[in-house]
């Protein structure tokens, strides 16, 4: 690679992290699709790491304090940061300093939908209703509570 190119993909990687936060993994990806070597990968990444444009922790807490913002469920959470790379180990901490009521948050995803609906449901309806915050990330338990709180 001649260094035209490796400044012109230092370049991208700062204007995407100008932007928002970006996970080492997502970068590395964008970088691959851009044809940059693993080895200019690992040593752009290092470099961003050493300098605090990429942080795994800010970018975490980041994407669970969004997450949870959508009323989204601990099992959601989990899964999509999966997808995004991030450390398990991490996320746990994070998740555990943010000390969130999964009862009261599916409690909130609920209310949000079907607050103007009468509670009265037949079986049709309530089976819709636990689908619909299974597919938020929720437990049966924290489901249960949810809709018994109406």
């Amino acid at each position: 690679m001649d260094d035209k190119l490796k400044q012109k993909l230092k370049n991208y990687v700062l204007w995407l992290l100008s932007r928002q936060e970006y996970s080492r993994r997502e970068l590395t990806f964008k970088l691959q699709k851009k044809e940059a070597t693993d080895e200019f990968i690992e040593t752009l990444l290092d470099w961003c790491e050493k300098h605090n444009f990429v942080n795994e922790q800010r970018y975490c807490e980041g994407f669970v304090r969004k997450h949870i913002f959508k009323c989204h469920g601990l099992r959601r959470i989990q899964s999509e940061a999966m997808g995004k790379g991030i450390d398990r180990s991490l996320l746990e901490k994070v998740i555990e300093e943010l000390e969130v009521d999964w009862f009261e948050l599916a409690q909130d995803a609920y209310n949000k939908k079907y607050s103007n609906t009468p509670a009265d449901l037949e079986y049709k309806d309530k089976a819709k209703r636990v689908r619909y915050l299974m597919y938020r990330g929720f437990s049966y338990d924290e489901i249960d509570f949810a809709m018994q709180a109406q």
